[in-house]
């Protein structure tokens, strides 16, 4: 068994007997005074208590370590467990009195102050802020190379298939779902989170209802119908039904997927449910064709009201005619509207002609 530096036997790995290795631990030598070894505790203990560190969680960790450590050397050389100094010590050494050994205290953290930081604490700080930046850096560095490592497979990958004529298109439609899902995603958990947004911020602004007298019902809410540019007030027809809202010019694609969900397919501008169509200009609604077999509600409002006695529509007549005497056209565009076979035709938002078909619906056209 190897001896320690004082002459007990050494019972540490590090060579050193247990209170050697205790007075290491707290930085001091091995015959130091039972005041000395308090003044180092409390000192350390300042230095390396956890919550100093409350806004760095390895810095905190670390020092909750080291403090065990401390603690732990404290403890036992509080103990009792000690040797006697050595008759080699000088005389000046032995002729200073030893004061009676305190009891260990436990130690309050200390309040903060605008005091400097100890050196060992500027120290510590420095080697664990160098620490992490080693440890961080290569992390940041292995995701750029990762992103740019798929980014790389996916041009190389998109380059080949849409070379290959036998690829080209189902690798093509492949994208579009893609591209529709990841944005559908997006639109659902923005609508969810501006809900909660919106949901909040009237439970907060409402004031509260007022009651009802006897056996009278609530008013029924107002919605608001988008039209283009303008909005309309109406009375939610569809609320007790559960219906979808309308599908209407001037909405936009995230209006539109919020109303019918992911389409069958799209394409450039267009979306399509099935077999109905709708196009966009410039992100919002511009035509529809809707199939027969797969309807969707759609709705065109009048822009004035019509005037008193009108029957039929003209050459010259205004779109809003046309739309308050034959009501929403199935084929929406700029320049047609078209109600099963028959077609009205515009220029400059005029009635410019038309071609009616009498195995479908009729029009309400002057007599020529």
């Amino acid at each position: 068994m190897s001896t320690c530096s004082c002459g007990k036997p050494a019972d540490t790995f590090g060579g050193l007997c247990g209170r050697c290795a205790a007075l290491q631990t707290l930085g001091l030598e091995p015959y130091t005074s039972p005041a000395e070894i308090e003044d180092a505790y409390r000192t350390l203990v300042k230095v390396w208590h956890p919550d100093r560190f409350q806004n760095d969680q390895k810095l905190r960790r670390a020092a909750e370590e080291k403090l065990k450590e401390i603690n732990a050397a404290h403890d036992y050389l509080a103990s009792g467990a000690a040797v006697e100094v050595p008759r080699f010590v000088t005389e000046e050494r032995e002729s200073i009195p030893k004061p009676e050994e305190p009891a260990a205290e436990t130690f309050v953290a200390p309040e903060s102050t605008d005091e400097e930081e100890p050196d060992e604490v500027r120290r510590v700080l420095k080697h664990y802020q160098r620490r992490s930046s080693k440890t961080v850096l290569p992390r940041v560095f292995f995701a750029a190379g990762g992103i740019a490592v798929v980014a790389f497979l996916w041009i190389s990958t998109d380059l080949l298939l849409s070379a290959n004529p036998m690829t080209q298109r189902p690798w093509e439609e492949f994208k579009t779902e893609l591209s529709r899902d990841v944005h559908a995603s997006v639109v659902r958990l923005w609508g969810n989170a501006s809900d909660d947004l919106h949901k909040s911020q009237a439970e907060t602004a409402a004031p509260p209802a007022a009651p009802t007298q006897g056996n009278e019902p609530a008013p029924v809410p107002k919605a608001t119908v988008k039209t283009g540019a303008e909005t309309r007030a109406t009375t939610p027809a569809n609320a007790a039904t559960g219906a979808k809202p309308y599908i209407t010019s001037g909405l936009t694609p995230t209006e539109v997927l919020a109303i019918l969900g992911n389409p069958t397919s799209s394409s450039g501008e267009k979306m399509f449910y099935n077999g109905t169509e709708i196009d966009f200009r410039d992100g919002r609604v511009a035509a529809w064709k809707i199939d027969p077999k797969t309807p969707i509600r759609v709705k065109l409002w009048p822009d004035q009201a019509l005037v008193p006695g009108v029957q039929a529509f003209a050459i010259g007549s205004p779109k809003s005619d046309v739309i308050a005497l034959q009501g929403t056209p199935t084929h929406f565009s700029d320049n047609e509207f078209g109600y099963g076979g028959s077609i009205v035709y515009f220029k400059n938002d005029r009635v410019a002609g038309w071609k009616e078909d009498p195995a479908s619906v009729r029009l309400r056209v002057v007599a020529k």
